[in-house]
């Protein structure tokens, strides 16, 4: 299974991230663009805050330490919510959701693997290579993205095409190795797991409202406010999981807090999305 987390990482998401920014440029676009990317930062920055203190507070046990505090920090934006936030607000939603998961990507590449490392049970957690961490595929890719998006230059159709083909493959693909760790486990056992029911409530509620309450006084262009907050409501990303088998952290910990948070957020999300309707 690390083999696929590592194809997925190295390959299949620089490529989603590539094809993202694809588009024409437009200044007044960059500068919303940048406005979700910088704030998206700093509630992840938020989720670390709310994550450490409430491991604290709830006494996690500590081999959940890394899981627990990655998962209050980063959303499935890229997973579920690009289609969600494009049925709600069309338009220009969804390249706002690219800087938002660009955003997640770069945090979550760097402070999201030390977080992971340092509590992970790989012996060699404590040594964190920043280097390696900026310089991995997928901020590469970033970087690349956005020089293309800036200096509004297309990839030729035959590489274009490939490269969405194959970022095209990652909610699948991410999805199959979420079901391949789930596989090994049964789904009493799953449901069961009593630390995910608190995780996702400061996942699921939380996170969004109190970044609701925070912004709102700040951000008074709608779909800038909704891009984020509805994003910051979706599930436990995949990459929880994936980045955890890749950095040492518990795997099959962070499957089942993304299962139970993937199956209540059906009836959590919707309370979101009234705040923009």
């Amino acid at each position: 299974m690390e083999d696929f987390a590592g194809f997925l990482t190295r390959i299949i998401i620089p490529c989603f991230v590539i094809s993202s920014l694809q588009i024409d440029y437009s200044s007044e676009l960059f500068r919303g663009g940048a406005t979700v990317f910088l704030v998206c930062v700093i509630m992840h920055f938020w989720g670390l805050i709310v994550g450490w203190i409430s491991f604290r507070v709830l006494k996690v046990p500590e081999k959940a330490k890394g899981i627990w505090i990655f998962s209050c920090m980063f959303a499935n934006i890229g997973f579920m919510g690009v289609p969600v936030i494009a049925m709600i607000f069309g338009g220009n939603s969804v390249f706002y959701c690219a800087f938002a998961s660009f955003a997640f990507n770069t945090t979550a590449y760097t402070l999201g693997v030390i977080v992971l490392q340092r509590c992970g049970d790989n012996p060699e957690g404590s040594k964190v290579d920043m280097k390696k961490l900026l310089l991995a595929p997928v901020n590469v890719a970033t970087l690349v993205g956005l020089l293309l998006f800036l200096g509004n230059i297309r990839l030729p159709a035959p590489i274009k095409d490939t490269v969405s083909m194959v970022g095209g493959m990652l909610s699948p693909l991410a999805m199959i190795y979420i079901g391949a760790i789930l596989g090994k486990f049964d789904f009493k056992e799953t449901i069961m797991e009593k630390w995910a029911y608190p995780v996702s409530f400061f996942r699921l509620i939380f996170m969004p409202l109190s970044s609701y309450i925070i912004l709102k006084p700040f951000i008074h262009d709608q779909l800038i406010l909704g891009v984020i907050v509805v994003g910051l409501s979706t599930p436990i990303g995949a990459f929880c999981a994936i980045l955890a088998a890749e950095f040492g952290a518990d795997e099959a910990l962070a499957s089942k807090y993304i299962f139970v948070t993937t199956v209540l957020c059906i009836f959590t999300m919707p309370i979101f999305f009234m705040l923009f309707l």
